[in-house]
This record gives C-alpha cells, sequence and structure tokens, in this order.
C-alpha cells in the first residue's frame, strides 16, 4: 500500500491559505502525499474572490466517496465554539435570520476564562458594506455544516490559550502554532505578495528592542485622514518604526504620505510593502506590535513574546483584541475618537503607556514560553493524526 494521499481546499484568503501551506509542509513530512486538481476557473478569472465557496462540495464528494474529510480552522477556537450556537440565537430573538442583532449590546460569553462578545459586535456584523455582512453571515452556516461532515477539525492553535474553547468543540485537535520561520527558502509559505528581506538588515542594524512594527494584514484598509494620522504618530513617537504599507492599504490610491514625512523619518524608519512577519517578529529589535489583531498575527506576535497596540478593522479581529487586552493582558487597544480616527496623540499615547509597562511586558514572555511548551503536544497531536489517516487508508 502506498503512501496516503491529500487534497487540501483553501478559503481564498491570505490568512487561511499560508498556515495552510504549513500544515501541508508538516503532514508531507510525516508522509503524506498531495494531489491537485483544477479549480475550475479560466486564466484571467479572479482567484481572489471570497465568495468561492467551494469547501463544502470538496466535503460532499469525499463523502459520498468514502474518503476521511477533516476540517482545518485557522481563526480563533472561540469563534468556532460560537458557531453551532447561531442557531439558538435565532431562535431565542437575539438576531434576526440575516445575522443582524434584535436584542442590542447583549453580552455573551462561552466560558468565564473567554472573552465576552456583544451582539452588535458578532464578527460577520463588523463590516461597514452590508453585502459583505450577508455573505459573512451565510458562511456561518457553511462552517455549522462543514462540522458535521468532517471527522476531525485540525485548529491552529493549543491548550495554553484556549483551554476552554477547544474543550466545547468534540473533533478539535489543536495543532498551532503553524509558524514557518525555519522553513528553507526553497519552500513555498503561500504569501501573496513578494516578501522584503531588506527590512531583516535594517533590524539587525536597531537597537534590542527598539521598534515599533506596524502591520495590518492583508485587507485592510485605511482612508487617507487616518493614513496620515498613522504617519504622524509614528513620528511623533520618536522611535525607530517597520510599517507595512500594501499598495492597496489606502482607499484613496494611490499612496500619498503627509508632506515631507518620508524625508523627516528616513533615518529612523523602514516601510516596505510586504515584510517576513514570523521573521521580524522574533527579532530582537522589535518592541511592540501594531496589529489589526488577524488570528495568524496574533498567535505569531504571541508566540513571540511581543506586547501588542490592536487596532482591529473587521470580522474575528475584535474577537481576538479582548483576547489581547481583557484575557492574556498583553496589550493596549488603540481607540478611535467621536469620528472614528485613532488620532496621532492617541498612537503616540498608547505606545509610551505600553513599552512603560513592565506588567505586559512579562505577561507577553510568559506567553511566549507557554506557546513553546504547547507546541510540543501540538506536534504530537498531529503526528497521532497522521498514524489516524494511515490506518484508515491501509
Amino acid at each position: 500500500m502506498g503512501k496516503p494521499h491529500a487534497v487540501v481546499v483553501p478559503f481564498p484568503a491570505q490568512g487561511h491559505v499560508r498556515p495552510l501551506v504549513e500544515l501541508s509542509h508538516r503532514l508531507v513530512d510525516l508522509g503524506i502525499c498531495f494531489a491537485t486538481v483544477p479549480d475550475g476557473l479560466e486564466p484571467e478569472n479572479d482567484r481572489s474572490d471570497l465568495r468561492r465557496l467551494c469547501i463544502i462540495a470538496a466535503l460532499l464528494v469525499a463523502k459520498k466517496m468514502g474518503v476521511p474529510g477533516v476540517g482545518f480552522w485557522p481563526a480563533s477556537s472561540g469563534l468556532l465554539a460560537l458557531s453551532p450556537l447561531v442557531p439558538k440565537l435565532i431562535e431565542s430573538g437575539t438576531i434576526h435570520s440575516n445575522g443582524e442583532s434584535i436584542i442590542q449590546n447583549q453580552i455573551i460569553q462561552l466560558s468565564p476564562t473567554m472573552p465576552e462578545i456583544n451582539t452588535n459586535n458578532l464578527w460577520w456584523n463588523c463590516y461597514s458594506d452590508p453585502m459583505t455582512r450577508k455573505f459573512s453571515f451565510k458562511v456561518i452556516s457553511k462552517v455549522v455544516e462543514a462540522v458535521t461532515l468532517v471527522d476531525e477539525i485540525l485548529c491552529n492553535s493549543f491548550a495554553g490559550i484556549e483551554a476552554p474553547a477547544l474543550g466545547l468543540i468534540p473533533k478539535a485537535i489543536p495543532i498551532g502554532p503553524l509558524l514557518s520561520t525555519n522553513r528553507t527558502v526553497s519552500k513555498p509559505v503561500g504569501n501573496f505578495w513578494a516578501e522584503d528581506p531588506s527590512c531583516l538588515t535594517w533590524l539587525h542594524q536597531q537597537q534590542d528592542c527598539s521598534v515599533i512594527y506596524v502591520a495590518f494584514g492583508s485587507l485592510a484598509i485605511l482612508n487617507q485622514t487616518q493614513f496620515e494620522e498613522l504617519a504622524a504618530g509614528l513620528e511623533q513617537t520618536g522611535r525607530p518604526f517597520l510599517w507595512v504599507v500594501r499598495p492597496n492599504l489606502i482607499s484613496e490610491s494611490p499612496v500619498v504620505y503627509p508632506e515631507d514625512f518620508l524625508n523627516r523619518v528616513e533615518n529612523r524608519g523602514k516601510i516596505v510593502s510586504w515584510a517576513p512577519q514570523q521573521e521580524v517578529l522574533c527579532h530582537r529589535a522589535v518592541a511592540c506590535f501594531v496589529s489589526h489583531c488577524g488570528w495568524n498575527s496574533t498567535t505569531e506576535g504571541l508566540s513571540n513574546g511581543v506586547p501588542f497596540l490592536c487596532w482591529p478593522n473587521e470580522a474575528d479581529q475584535f474577537f481576538n483584541q479582548k483576547y489581547i487586552c481583557e484575557v492574556w493582558k498583553i496589550g493596549f487597544e488603540l481607540k478611535p475618537n467621536e469620528d472614528g480616527i485613532i488620532t496621532l496623540r492617541e498612537i503616540q499615547g498608547r505606545v509610551e503607556a505600553l513599552l512603560c509597562d513592565e506588567g505586559i511586558r512579562r505577561r507577553a514572555v510568559e506567553m511566549k514560553e507557554m506557546a513553546e511548551s504547547s507546541c510540543r503536544i501540538s506536534v504530537q497531536n498531529l503526528c497521532d493524526f497522521v498514524e489516524r489517516i494511515k490506518n484508515k487508508t491501509n
């Protein structure tokens, strides 16, 4: 009997693809081969369209053919634990059948050691665009359906940070954090943009624990006013900073910096279009992480003992912020003003407060140590999973 094969079907978003590619590398190392199948699209079609939901179809085909179906959950396990409750929230009159809140500001908490969730901030309601909210709520129903179709769910999390949530998901297997810092260059890591390694050379030239790292993932969009406030805030801190500015970061493209900003900060600021984030976050020079709080960024920062300044934009990011600020207590929230703008004074003040807080620094180091110890358990969980797959296919 040959080695078992797997077909991996990712949701077409950066935050889903990268950890699934890393998982694929690890499965190959443990003896599972991968098969490729065409996606049915023409070369000119947009493969970044998040509305393409082919995952349920793949699971149904697998079930029909008697092939084991396994789920992969790249986000917080707390959100996965919440998903099956959606029908109950509708039945109880807490939310409408389209996901919108009926009872305003009701607090949901699945466990005392998990973040509270305001019904107004359920993750599908965190989008400003109504069509996106509608689509995101449909995803929830697909998640609930997918859970019934899979034998096991591999979660990019670990018991050290989400034991209560994982305990609420009978099929969950924690295998995180899925970090790829030590991967050889020849192996793809699943980036949609080319990384700029020059920022690592620049970091080597900075003092220990001195650099503010700013990155908002692959989807966050800032308007020009907010972009300029962020630039001014970074300048006003007087500290070195590494800032990831994607070409599409600004809603009013192209990117326009404040007048003479680049000249004023050229000796202490480094700006790149995309960074090798895991290598950045484990660098000795990084002092804090101004982050959108996507789950990958959250686990990457946590695993390297880096304190956070939280700047969530949508979806699960507000939930992750609550983990960071209220449960783990390794960061601060950046609060917008009455116009929805996070001002330069807020940025400057919170940076200084964070970097002077020894309690946060200490807890961040403790979380790093917890992640390191949990990695051994996650590795064993994945090895045990592969053995079960091999036994099923023999």
